[in-house]
C-alpha cells in the first residue's frame, strides 16, 4: 500500500513540476526569409551566466515546438541539467493559410518536400541562422556547445542543419526520421546519434510504401540513409555492435572525420512515437506500437553532454 501511495504521489509531483516548468516557456518571434517565424524558449533558472549549452528541437510534421518542450520532457530536463532549450515552429505546407494538422500541417523544408511547392521554396536554413542569433541575444549561450535534435520530418531537418550549418553545431540526434541530405559534404563532421524503431510504419526499416495522415508515399530503406550519412562524415571503420538485447540494438561507426562518431539505436518493437514521450493522439494503426522503456530525451542529452567541448 505504501509503495502504491508513493508511486502515485511521485507521479503527481512530476506532473506539477512539468506544468510549472512549462509555464516558464516563452513564445517569441524572429524574422527570416521575409517571413515571421515563432519559437519556444526555455532558459533554466540555473543557466551558467558565462554561457550555457543550447539544444534546438525540431518537431515532426503536423507538430509544434511547445509540445516537444512540455510533452517530451525537454523543458523539465533543461531545468534539471542547466542547458537552454529552444523548439521552433515550422511553417504551414501552404504558408499563406492558417495551420491545421489534417489540412495544412507545419513542416520543415528538410529536403523531403517538392522543391516547386510553396513550402519547398522557403529557406529554412536562413531561419535557423536567425534563430540561433536571436537566442544568443536573449541569453548567454556557449556557442561551442550548440546541439540539434528532431523527430520524423524534424529529424530530416536535423540532418539538413548538420549538412549545411555544421560550423554552428557540435552534435546531432535524430529520432524516427530519415536522412534526406544524401551526398552532403559538411564543413565539419558532427557526432551523430540516430534513433529508430524496428516497427515504425511511417519510416519502415526496409523502406517501401507508407501511409501518412496526409496521404501515401514511398521511402527508401533506412540503411540507404545511414550509409549516406556515414559517407558524409567520412567514417571508414565497420560498424561495431555496442548493445544487442530485447530492448535495443546499438551500432557505432567510428574513424570519422574530425573525431566524430555515428551511433544508431534500433528500439526493438517501437513504432514512430518519441520514445518516452506523451502519446500524440494518433492511433497505433498510424503510429505503430509505443512499447519501449527507454526514454529518448535523457538519452539524447546524455549523448550531447558527453561530447568533448
Amino acid at each position: 500500500m505504501k509503495a502504491t501511495t508513493f508511486s502515485f504521489l511521485g507521479a503527481c509531483l512530476l506532473s506539477v513540476s512539468s506544468a510549472a516548468v512549462g509555464a516558464t516557456v516563452q513564445q517569441l518571434q524572429v524574422q527570416a526569409d521575409g517571413r515571421t517565424w515563432t519559437y519556444h524558449l526555455h532558459v533554466p533558472s540555473k543557466a551558467t551566466p558565462s554561457g550555457a549549452p543550447l539544444v534546438v528541437v525540431f518537431h515532426g510534421a503536423g507538430g509544434n515546438g511547445r509540445d516537444y518542450l512540455t510533452k517530451n520532457g525537454w523543458a523539465t530536463l533543461s531545468e534539471q541539467e542547466g542547458f537552454v532549450v529552444v523548439a521552433p515552429d515550422g511553417l504551414a505546407a501552404i504558408p499563406r493559410l492558417p495551420t491545421n494538422f489534417r489540412l495544412n500541417p507545419r513542416l520543415w523544408n528538410s529536403g523531403q518536400l517538392n522543391a516547386n511547392s510553396p513550402r519547398g521554396k522557403i529557406n529554412d536554413i536562413a531561419f535557423v541562422n536567425a534563430l540561433l542569433d536571436d537566442v544568443a541575444l536573449r541569453t548567454s549561450i556557449d556557442t561551442k556547445r550548440v546541439y540539434a535534435t528532431g523527430h520524423s520530418n524534424g529529424a530530416g531537418m536535423t540532418f539538413k542543419v548538420g549538412a549545411e550549418l555544421s560550423e554552428r553545431f557540435a552534435g546531432l540526434a535524430t529520432v524516427m526520421g530519415l536522412n534526406s541530405s544524401e551526398g552532403a559534404r559538411p564543413t565539419k563532421a558532427l557526432p551523430t546519434l540516430m534513433l529508430l524503431g524496428t516497427r515504425d510504419p511511417l519510416n519502415p526499416i526496409e523502406g517501401g510504401e507508407r501511409e501518412l495522415p496526409w496521404g501515401k508515399g514511398t521511402v527508401p530503406p533506412v540503411a540507404q540513409g545511414i550509409q549516406a550519412w556515414k559517407q558524409s562524415l567520412g567514417c571508414t571503420a565497420a560498424a561495431a555492435k555496442d548493445r544487442d538485447d530485447e530492448q535495443a540494438t546499438v551500432e557505432r561507426f567510428s574513424e570519422c572525420r574530425d573525431g566524430a562518431t555515428f551511433t544508431v539505436w534500433y528500439f526493438q518493437g517501437q513504432g514512430h512515437a518519441w520514445p518516452g514521450g506523451q502519446e500524440s493522439g494518433l492511433p497505433e494503426s498510424v503510429m505503430g506500437p509505443n512499447t519501449t522503456r527507454i526514454q529518448a530525451t535523457p538519452l539524447i542529452w546524455q549523448f550531447f553532454s558527453g561530447l568533448p567541448r
